[in-house]
């Protein structure tokens, strides 16, 4: 979400601001920008795209595209999710965790494919306690593997 970075040399308006209000200055990055921006055009997308056409009208691309926009979606959503839980985890433990924005992407990334595969079990048939078990148990490895930095 925000992340503060340290101006050498010249000092700003801005900066004489925040160092008045006694505050660090916050600056939202390019790729928090494009992501908030992305997830937006695609929520407004996903509704679109369900209010005026059926999935036999779209065809395979359609549908495709349909789950593709829902994963940036839900990429989104994950990212800054996962951003909240880390930073505020730091602040509880008091200690140095980290990268939290690198962790927040590798984990958004594999955390944001767990709404889809559930979508795409539904969309073959229903959804039983042990298909939700198997995506539970995949995204739990796949956790595994990004915090050992495997993947």
């Amino acid at each position: 979400m925000l992340h503060f970075r340290k101006r050498p040399g010249r000092v700003t308006s801005f900066d004489l601001a925040c160092r008045a209000e006694h505050r660090p200055c916050a600056i939202i990055s390019l790729m928090d920008k494009a992501l908030i921006i992305l997830s937006l055009l695609s929520f407004l997308l996903i509704i679109t795209l369900m209010y005026s056409v059926s999935p036999s009208d779209v065809g395979v691309l359609g549908v495709f595209g349909f789950f593709i926009m829902c994963y940036v979606l839900f990429l989104g959503l994950a990212v800054f999710g996962c951003r909240l839980f880390f930073s505020l985890r730091a602040k509880i433990d008091k200690k140095k965790s980290g990268n939290i924005k690198k962790k927040s992407y590798y984990y958004g990334l594999v955390i944001a494919l767990a709404p889809i595969l559930v979508l795409v079990g539904r969309s073959f048939g229903n959804t039983s306690v042990l298909e939700i078990a198997l995506v539970l148990v995949v995204e739990a490895m796949l956790c595994f593997l990004v915090s050992r930095n495997i993947l």
